[in-house]
């Protein structure tokens, strides 16, 4: 982290010491939540951090229409237990600091972004129109089970100006010594008026004796009124693991309906099919979020999660600290009662 704060000195300096316009943000989250998991098999109450966060980013504006962009963003325990905050986890026990959330540099202009760094991959579709992101019944327990990385280190990226709209980006994870690791992504979003589409496909390379690479593609669409949402999605994958015909099919919908001027109740369900003999699972999410103000809310939710014999699907995994991972054919529930905070301050 002492490595983290003297680069951030340094970006600042280097911004303040120009006469041209620059800026320069910190900005966090802090997600705490006391769950009761049911493993089907024990039940056991937690205190869990879920996917809290600090960041700094900017830009240095080079000249009109032309910036040089930064961001770097830590994810934080605030159990202080080091590898339960639902950012992947730190390297010992004790740690607030622990890995790395998106960070990267770049450039941007009227030809779009281009950056490099640690950057999303399922997520830059699977939280389009995901309900219970960061909180039990995350849409990615079942979308980002299969080998597809929610983020990626090493990612060369590129995103279009915005036409009416549309947007598309390319990520690509080059292979770095390692004979067929690349990864590709091709990503493509439409906004218009209250509605929202997006297309994924990606191609993984996977090294070993298989021949296969796994591959995947994905859509979403969500609909907004004044007062709820409805949307859904649908995700392929294919020789998942480099197994030839090894395939999953996902679905999901969900909707949210604004209750007086603070509550939303929401409820979403995600179905995931394999080709493969008792491989499936269900989950359904139903929540309650209520705003104490602009930065604020609390929320309660309660998950549930139907697995087939040879698979052991977790309710409470994607984005989430205490990850609580079932036995093959077991059914775990989560009931957790949450408070998040967030922050955005413009430091220059």
């Amino acid at each position: 982290m002492k490595t983290l704060i003297v680069i951030i000195f340094s970006s600042y300096c280097l911004l303040c010491a120009s006469s041209v316009a620059n800026e320069l943000n910190i900005y966090g989250q802090a997600h705490l939540s006391i769950d009761n998991v049911d493993s089907d098999v024990s039940t056991s109450t937690h205190v869990t951090s879920s996917s809290s966060r600090i960041g700094f980013n900017g830009n240095y504006e080079v000249s009109n229409d032309f910036f040089v962009i930064f961001q770097y963003e830590s994810g934080v325990d605030l159990t202080a237990q080091g590898g339960n905050d639902g950012n992947g986890g730190a390297e010992s026990s004790g740690q607030i600091f622990t890995k790395g959330r998106p960070s990267y540099l770049g450039v941007k202009g009227r030809f779009g972004e281009a950056l490099i760094g640690h950057m999303p991959f399922l997520d830059q579709w699977a939280n389009d129109y995901n309900l219970f992101a960061d909180q039990v019944g995350d849409l990615g327990n079942l979308w980002e089970a299969s080998g597809i990385p929610g983020r990626s280190d090493n990612v060369i990226y590129y995103k279009t100006p915005n036409f009416e709209g549309l947007n598309i980006a390319v990520s690509y994870v080059p292979e770095e010594g390692i004979n067929d690791s690349d990864i590709y992504l091709l990503t493509g979003h439409y906004q218009r008026n209250r509605i929202s589409v997006s297309a994924a496909y990606t191609n993984l390379g996977l090294t070993g004796t298989s021949n296969n690479e796994q591959s995947g593609y994905a859509m979403t669409l969500s609909y907004q009124l004044d007062h709820f949402t409805l949307g859904g999605g649908f995700q392929r994958e294919q020789d998942i693991g480099g197994i030839a015909d090894n395939d999953r099919e996902s679905i999901t919908l969900g909707g949210s309906i604004t209750l007086g001027k603070r509550g939303t109740f929401k409820i979403q369900i995600a179905q995931s099919s394999s080709d493969n003999l008792d491989q499936d699972a269900s989950q359904l999410a139903i929540g309650y979020d209520y705003k104490l103000g602009k930065n604020a809310m609390i929320y309660l939710a309660y998950a549930t999660m139907i697995n087939d014999n040879k698979v052991n699907f977790s309710v409470n995994g994607k984005g989430h600290g205490d990850k609580v991972v079932p036995l093959s054919g077991m059914d775990p529930k989560a009931l957790s009662f949450g408070l998040v905070y967030h922050f955005d301050h413009k430091i220059k």
